[in-house]
């Protein structure tokens, strides 16, 4: 609400304020706020000017997940694919299928393979449709694993293209 009274100009703001519900009571008080003086937006010496701008904070360069299909996938697996290949469901789904040679790192448990992991070597992560592999390597991307790619679609497409499976 506070925010479509600022952007209409309708109404008084709560600037300065703040509305505190008490939902078991029934109640509503205000609270008044003092400002802040070493705030970067509206302190003494404000750094922030605009929108997603400060001068104390430097940009961040992020990197972004790659991807790939399944059959892009196969074709790199058949050429001799040198990397790891990482398996983020959780372990009942890889005992029932699994592509061959790879690792099971749940995405449940990624943080704790991300301290062991090797960060020297190609990584293809894959999971059941492609979302939690999407995250998984986001997170190795974002803890400063280099080569990362995604199997989008995930091992439902690898069959769907007739990609080769460890089955029991």
């Amino acid at each position: 609400m506070e925010a479509i009274k600022i952007l209409t100009g309708h109404g008084e703001t709560l600037a300065g304020r703040m509305l505190h519900y008490d939902a078991t009571n029934a109640r509503i008080r205000e609270i008044s706020l003092k400002p802040d003086p070493s705030c970067q937006l509206c302190g003494n010496a404000p750094s922030i000017t605009s929108p997603g701008s400060s001068v104390d904070r430097p940009v961040e360069k992020t990197a972004s997940l790659k991807e790939i299909s399944a059959n892009e996938a196969l074709a790199l697996i058949r050429d001799g694919y040198k990397g790891i290949l990482l398996d983020v469901r959780e372990a009942p789904e890889h005992a029932s299928a699994h592509l061959e040679g790879c690792r099971l790192a749940p995405l449940s448990q990624i943080s704790k393979h991300l301290e062991v992991l090797p960060r020297d070597v190609p990584y293809l992560v894959y999971c059941k449709v492609g979302q939690r592999s999407a995250h998984a390597g986001t997170l190795m991307v974002d803890a400063g694993f280099e080569d990362v790619t995604n199997l989008s679609g995930g091992i439902m497409d690898w069959i769907r293209v007739g990609g080769p499976l460890i089955q029991p």
